[in-house]
């Protein structure tokens, strides 16, 4: 009987030494993890799109222009649309869904400051703060009436003068309402 009270006591007191969310969070905090935590966030770069969700009237054969806006944290910047390869991942945004919704021209950006990056040992190209991004967005004219909905995908690479995260790739929800011509 007596072996049988250790092996029920031996768990809880093992689950007893196991800190609390809680605590664990208060150690944290006082040895000052979480103000480091603050300082370095994984994901420096928010991506939306201009104008909010709802879907842009297009009529069928015709474009219509989508702008994105890249929020870039302080200190942190992403690579150009022209960024030449040999070095950092230069963004790209791609269309991503039904086949008759198409990218129609050039994507308007801004012009990107150009540094030489001792890292990448070449010059680079790249945006800090909010820059936008417009993307021709069009469907062929024999394309159905009715809502098209698909994502813009935009991958890059994001650094600070100290470190360089992995490429990624954000997807945007959009959607277009198709009108006939008339």
């Amino acid at each position: 009987m007596n072996k049988l009270a250790y092996l029920l006591l031996i768990p809880l007191v093992a689950a007893a030494r196991i800190p609390s969310p809680r605590s664990v969070e208060a150690i944290a905090r006082s040895s000052g993890a979480v103000a480091a935590r603050e300082r370095i966030s994984l994901r420096p770069v928010r991506w939306s799109v201009v104008g909010g969700s709802s879907p842009r009237q297009v009529v069928s054969g015709r474009t219509v222009r989508i702008t994105l806006q890249a929020d870039i944290a302080k200190g942190w910047h992403i690579y150009s649309l022209t960024q030449k390869p040999g070095g950092p991942i230069p963004l790209r945004l791609d269309l991503i869904g039904p086949a008759d919704v198409v990218m129609r021209g050039i994507i308007d950006a801004p012009k990107p400051d150009r540094i030489f990056d001792q890292n990448f040992g070449l010059e680079t190209e790249l945006y800090s703060g909010t820059p936008r991004f417009t993307i021709p967005v069009g469907v062929p004219g024999r394309s159905l009436t009715g809502i098209r909905r698909f994502q813009i995908g935009a991958r890059y690479q994001v650094c600070s003068d100290k470190l360089c995260l992995p490429p990624r790739t954000d997807k945007l929800d959009v959607a277009l309402r198709v009108a006939g011509r008339k």
